[in-house]
């Protein structure tokens, strides 16, 4: 049986549900979003949710907050918590360089809006105690910033969608796409039949470039093992603290329940994967690679000495997707009414909501 819907949204992470959510929300009543498993069962479940506003561009930053204003109201919305914290951020400036391109920052993101300020090492420490003010030159701390739950904000999202008309379909894994000429004309699922659809959103993360080559087109995404840990409650990890970054280290924090999630960016990634995704990869993660993550490790004892006793009560190790260049792939593919949203780079959650709304606006 084939089924006609308005737009087709594959994925069922943080990126479709909220693709989904923001085309409703303008209006659209005939959306379906597929996901091969469950809601969440892909990168987005085993993120560290942090949310950052400042990014490398003004669309990007504009993206950014926009999310945090959706985060702030969504749980009223929908009555389900997106566990949003506004506890703010800061960026450590361990070089004299860093300190420069903070006061940089600082200048560029007031002038549309965020009240990001540069404050002393000392300052920065009276918010975070944990860390090691030695060879820390200052710090930006932007308050609007915060963390959330990953899978409660997509279930948010997805709820947000479904009480405004779109359909969710879970166990339903995509077989193929249909092409007519230069045009997508719909989706084919193992479990659920055809639908019939002129606009298509693959939405798929890791799983983003087996979709693409349905339809003839290459999305350029690979799956990158993005590590982090969780310690067993530490004194001093007040639910109030601000997360932290210390870009010279590659590290950042966050609390979580009494403890730390310390997690960082390596300078030599491991891929995962390259040959082709196992068909039963859902909801799971992969084995901890302790060796893999001792530079971070060191670093951030270097910066937050504490861990140095701390007992690690987690280690979270998941495949995240990242492209060539560090940057999201959004937008219209050649293949025409066949959008592709993917790529995140381990920053997701933070972009969720201007993903969802700019690429909702695009359709």
């Amino acid at each position: 049986m084939t089924e006609e819907a308005g737009v087709i949204v594959i994925g069922g992470g943080v990126a479709g549900t909220s693709i989904a959510y923001h085309l409703t929300a303008l209006g659209w009543k005939d959306v379906v979003l597929l996901d091969r498993s469950e809601l969440t069962s892909g990168s987005t479940f085993h993120s560290a949710g942090l949310v950052g506003q400042l990014r490398s561009s003004l669309t990007l930053t504009r993206m950014m907050m926009y999310g945090v204003e959706l985060y702030r109201r969504l749980g009223a919305e929908t009555g389900l918590d997106p566990g949003w914290h506004e506890v703010g951020s800061l960026r450590l400036a361990s070089s004299p360089r860093r300190i420069e391109e903070l006061h940089r920052l600082s200048g560029w993101g007031k002038t549309f809006g965020l009240p990001l300020e540069i404050m002393t090492t000392e300052q920065a420490h009276d918010l975070f105690p944990l860390f090691d003010p030695d060879g820390v030159h200052g710090a930006a701390y932007l308050p609007t910033d915060g963390h959330l739950d990953p899978s409660g904000l997509t279930f948010a999202l997805a709820k947000g969608a479904r009480q405004r008309g779109a359909t969710i379909l879970t166990g339903a894994r995509v077989t193929g796409i249909d092409v007519d000429g230069d045009r997508v004309r719909g989706v084919r699922t193992a479990d659920h039949g055809a639908f019939r659809a002129d606009v298509v959103v693959n939405a798929a993360g890791i799983w983003a470039h087996e979709i693409g080559r349905m339809a003839g087109i290459d999305v350029s995404v690979v799956p990158l093992a993005h590590q982090f840990l969780i310690t067993e409650p530490v004194d001093e990890a007040r639910s109030d603290l601000p997360t932290m970054r210390d870009p010279d280290l590659l590290v950042y924090f966050r609390e979580e329940v009494g403890g730390l999630v310390v997690g960082g960016y390596e300078r030599s990634p491991r891929t995962w994967s390259l040959d082709g995704i196992p068909p039963d990869f859902n909801h799971q993660l992969l084995n901890p690679d302790w060796e893999r993550f001792e530079e971070l490790s060191d670093g951030a004892q270097r910066r937050v000495p504490i861990l140095r006793e701390a007992g690690v009560k987690s280690m979270i190790n998941g495949p995240e997707a990242f492209t060539p260049d560090g940057e999201f792939i959004l937008g219209e593919s050649e293949v025409r009414g066949l959008f592709v949203a993917t790529g995140f780079c381990a920053h997701g959650i933070a972009a969720a909501g201007g993903v969802g709304k700019v690429m909702a606006e695009w359709i």
